[in-house]
């Protein structure tokens, strides 16, 4: 075999190679078009609500009881924004929520990654059926609990204040937080701990000096869902806060809503400036978030 039989094989497997790496590349990209169309497409219908939501606030109610679906104002009314607060305290149930979840998400995020350290790191007897007993709580439904805590708050002289809503998320934060963290201290590696120790550093210490800050991923999930979930609570501040200047936003909102129950553009403007914390919130930590939900189910 010559040097040209040789170079005229290797150019017609070239040829022959170039074809199959270009169709592969071809549907390489027509797939990732095909995926990017449904991601767009699915991230509208998601947002479709928000964005009816924030249309409607700038219409009149007449505007908003059209059938279609019109996201395009006719004209922009601006004073549906400024009725709110001429209507209601709206400042005063923005800065009851604002004070009610800020102190329930720190006690509760704080209280569970200390109840899940113990959980997940400490050895002791029965720690396992204390976990256990603790995820039982899951399935007890808040009515159940109603009135006995409900009677306890009431000779605390804790009702018409914001107490009956901060002070029992700082002991323990929830059974679901807790899990969430335990998870994650269950990933992290373990001789660190046993280093810290050796070097004499309390458990208090271990848990505020080393193990916290690794676990700011798991800690932005648990504050980020418990944020959420204070910000949008409707029956425990219709329970405890029976002053209407006392109250929080959905309670405010649903009581709105029976006032004016024709006027539909100023409960969607007060929804919607209601909503836009949330998004906010989450468009900020969204990052974190995925970050600690794939940590969290990693396990050594």
């Amino acid at each position: 075999m010559t040097l040209s039989d040789i170079s005229s094989d290797s150019s017609t497997a070239s040829t022959a190679i170039g074809p199959v790496t270009g169709g592969r590349r071809s549907w390489r990209t027509v797939r990732r078009i095909v995926l990017y169309v449904v991601l767009i497409g699915l991230s509208f219908l998601f947002a479709l609500p928000f964005l009816w939501q924030a249309s409607a606030s700038f219409k009149n109610s007449a505007q908003i009881l059209e059938p279609g679906l019109n996201l395009i104002p006719e004209s922009f009314k601006l004073d549906n924004y400024s009725r709110v607060f001429d209507s209601v305290p709206f400042d005063s149930w923005f800065y009851n929520s604002l004070f009610i979840t800020l102190l329930g998400t720190l006690g509760a995020t704080f209280s569970s990654a200390f109840c899940a350290y113990g959980f997940a790191i400490l050895r002791a007897r029965g720690s396992n059926i204390c976990f256990a007993l603790a995820l039982i709580t899951i399935f007890i439904p808040f009515e159940a609990l109603l009135i006995p805590e409900y009677i306890l708050f009431a000779q605390l002289g804790w009702l018409n204040t914001p107490l009956p809503l901060i002070i029992p998320w700082c002991f323990g934060g929830g059974a679901f937080n807790i899990f969430l963290m335990r998870q994650f201290y269950k990933g992290l590696p373990r001789e660190l701990i046993d280093a810290a120790r050796v070097d004499g550093a309390s458990e208090f210490r271990i848990f505020w000096r080393i193990m916290l800050p690794l676990t700011i991923p798991a800690l932005t999930v648990v504050a980020v869902f418990h944020f959420i979930f204070l910000w949008n609570d409707f029956l425990r501040p219709l329970i405890y806060l029976t002053d209407v200047n006392e109250t929080t936003l959905p309670v405010g909102l649903s009581g709105f809503l029976s006032r004016f129950s024709r006027q539909w553009a100023i409960l969607m403007a007060g929804s919607f400036m209601a909503l836009l914390p949330i998004v906010v919130l989450f468009a900020v930590a969204q990052r974190f978030i995925v970050k600690g939900i794939n940590l969290t189910g990693v396990r050594r």
